[in-house]
């Protein structure tokens, strides 16, 4: 009985507006980039220097020297690792969002935040996939 008395009060207190599903959309796409960047803060503080052994110190270097966007990918492609489920997660709910009607405060929050966490250069992905096999696995520490 007294969730219904809150419930009441709530709805009461909010206007129409508020509790439109215009806002639910707004709501759900802020609460989703919030468990994002939290998610940023966890992994950023989960970095760490591999140590590597001289002969994979030197096999490294040599490919950095011959393909330099080559630790850019495996880098993003780790902390991308990290981010998951949130990141896939946030991706889900824009792409889910082009199929909408919104209000334009969320249509511009969906397309900045896309802007901001998924458009890319794919220099990196291009560098990485033009190694052999061979070079990959010894790429990988």
């Amino acid at each position: 009985m007294k969730t219904l008395k809150l419930i009441f009060l709530l709805t009461t207190m909010v206007s129409p507006e508020a509790l439109s599903s215009d806002n639910f959309y707004f709501e759900h796409l802020n609460t989703s980039i919030v468990n994002y960047s939290a998610k940023i803060k966890t992994c950023n503080s989960l970095k760490k220097v591999p140590t590597l052994s001289e002969s994979q110190i030197s096999t490294l270097k040599k490919q950095l020297e011959e393909k330099p966007l080559i630790l850019a990918f495996l880098s993003e492609r780790s902390f991308n690792k990290c981010l998951q489920p949130e990141r896939g997660q946030l991706a889900e709910l824009l792409a889910s969002y082009n199929y909408l009607k919104l209000p334009n405060k969320t249509k511009n929050l969906a397309e900045t935040t896309k802007k901001m966490i998924f458009e890319k250069s794919y220099e990196t992905d291009r560098s990485y996939l033009s190694l052999t096999p061979t070079e990959k696995s010894r790429s990988t520490p």
